[in-house]
């Protein structure tokens, strides 16, 4: 269960521990971070309280190069891990991509953000863990980052550079294998723990899914290639060492879409499809199917530079999950998603437990816009990509805390609010609408904290969004301070 803390205090328990050579380089990151979770799209002068000695400390912090992401994230990677290894426990590590933009012409060292190499800025790959234990009938549980990668893509004139160097290299690796590398540091689950790495279309790599076997972890990886498949879990395709005259042949394999089209309906579902930009929220009717298959290694195993010297694997037997929409509105595009997962999907609520598990997904789109637009990251306007790194490492650990913020509503809505949330701040905002602290729940604390943002709580307003939500916390922050100075002085 996430605890919520005052600021100092998770600023502590995040990077008290971090070992950054020097202990008063961790004293200010604790500082630091303090300051930024208390008011996350400030300025880092403004979150300073305009104390040049704080901000000057915090510039320092940035520049000292061994200060960076990695180090900084640690304690909370080791406590992200920890909580999701709960014995009996089922968690899914979901991931993503993306694009830093950084418009201004200030910071030195960036990189291409497009082919045509207009934008600046970096990329940033996410691996969230996500408590999915109590199945579909319960809101999944924000535990924290697994893992997180930060790069600057190469200048056009530098790759034509490389190409006249030794391509055997294992230097310049594909960008495709940020999902192998995510799940290699995540590791491997203890023994009673199920984990589940998922992702959409562009983790659809074999190396992706072949690190999860390596691992021990299970996979639900959103297929976008059309690719050669074997029907069923054919003993032949799946045997270890298996000889030349064994593998699959052209004849025994077909296409992967054509293949699972032609599989009859498990059953049905509707479910609540979130809006998009070009798509309306709506409550679908999904009709769900489900087929062994096997993948083959591909061919091209050898030819790969970063491959070298590994043996040709052996096949991956799986099944491939089809969720699609049987009624989609006029205008509308039906949804429709082809999973590939190693989940024994028998039945139809193994299906939809699969199904679930994708719809997941979005809570890494959720993280990285509270990352952009609560923590402002884009709008950091500092000299160099590394110092941009060094807050980055911060601020990704803000936007994790903001995120857990908003869904405690939904992961806990009908419990006592003092068990969730310090009674500090209970009693504060009890007293605002006049309720008693011991009967207001989790799911009315946060909505009347949305209140103090500006969330009207109006009756198809549905949930508070997560910028309302921390408007109304840092304002309830403040109350709760003002009423604890004015006991003392009574």
């Amino acid at each position: 269960m996430f605890e919520v803390l005052p600021p100092l205090q998770w600023a502590r328990r995040q990077f008290g521990t971090t070992e950054l050579g020097d202990k008063r380089s961790t004293k200010r990151a604790v500082t630091y971070a303090a300051a930024a979770a208390a008011a996350p799209p400030q300025s880092v002068p403004q979150q300073c309280g305009g104390d040049w000695k704080q901000t000057k400390g915090a510039y320092r912090l940035f520049d000292r190069p061994k200060v960076g992401l990695e180090k900084l994230q640690q304690p909370h990677r080791r406590q992200t891990l920890a909580a999701a290894s709960a014995p009996c426990g089922v968690a899914l590590w979901v991931s993503d991509t993306t694009t830093l933009s950084f418009d201004h012409p200030a910071t030195a060292g960036l990189g291409p953000t497009s082919s045509g190499g207009r934008g600046r800025g970096m990329l940033l790959h996410s691996t969230m863990g996500v408590d999915v234990t109590g199945g579909p009938e319960q809101a999944p549980c924000v535990l924290g980052l697994g893992s997180q990668q930060a790069w600057v893509r190469k200048e056009p004139e530098d790759k034509d550079k490389d190409k006249d160097k030794d391509k055997d290299k294992d230097k310049d690796k594909p960008e495709s294998l940020k999902w192998s590398t995510g799940i290699e540091r995540v590791g491997t689950p203890p023994p009673g723990v199920r984990w589940a790495h998922v992702g959409d279309c562009e983790s659809d790599c074999w190396e992706a899914i072949e690190a999860c076997r390596r691992h021990g972890s299970g996979f639900a990886v959103r297929a976008c290639q059309n690719r050669q498949v074997i029907a069923g879990h054919a003993a032949a395709a799946v045997e270890e060492g298996a000889t030349a005259k064994e593998r699959p042949t052209p004849k025994s394999t077909r296409l992967l879409f054509d293949l699972v089209n032609e599989q009859p309906m498990l059953g049905g579902k509707h479910l609540w499809v979130r809006g998009r930009k070009h798509r309306e929220a709506r409550r679908a009717k999904l009709a769900v199917s489900a087929m062994p298959i096997t993948l083959p290694a591909p061919e091209n195993w050898s030819d790969k530079a970063h491959r070298k010297g590994r043996p040709r694997p052996r096949p991956i037997a799986c099944r491939a999950v089809r969720v699609w929409e049987t009624d989609p509105p006029a205008g509308e595009d039906p949804i429709e998603w082809v999973i590939l997962t190693d989940e024994p999907a028998r039945d139809l609520p193994a299906a939809l437990r699969v199904a679930f598990w994708y719809s997941c997904r979005w809570l890494i789109e959720e993280y990285h816009k509270c990352l952009k637009t609560g923590c402002r990251i884009e709008a950091r306007q500092l000299e160099k990509a590394q110092r941009i790194e060094a807050l980055l490492g911060i601020l990704a650990l803000v936007a994790i805390r903001l995120l857990q913020l908003k869904h405690q509503a939904k992961v806990n809505p009908d419990v006592p609010a003092q068990r969730v949330v310090p009674a500090r701040y209970v009693r504060t905002l009890a007293a605002h609408p006049k309720q008693s602290p011991e009967r207001l729940t989790a799911r009315q604390f946060w909505r009347e904290t949305a209140r103090l943002g500006g969330f009207l709580g109006r009756t198809g307003d549905g949930d508070p969004g997560w910028l309302t939500l921390w408007r109304g916390w840092q304002h309830l922050e403040t109350l709760t301070h003002g009423m604890e100075l004015a006991r003392r002085v009574t």
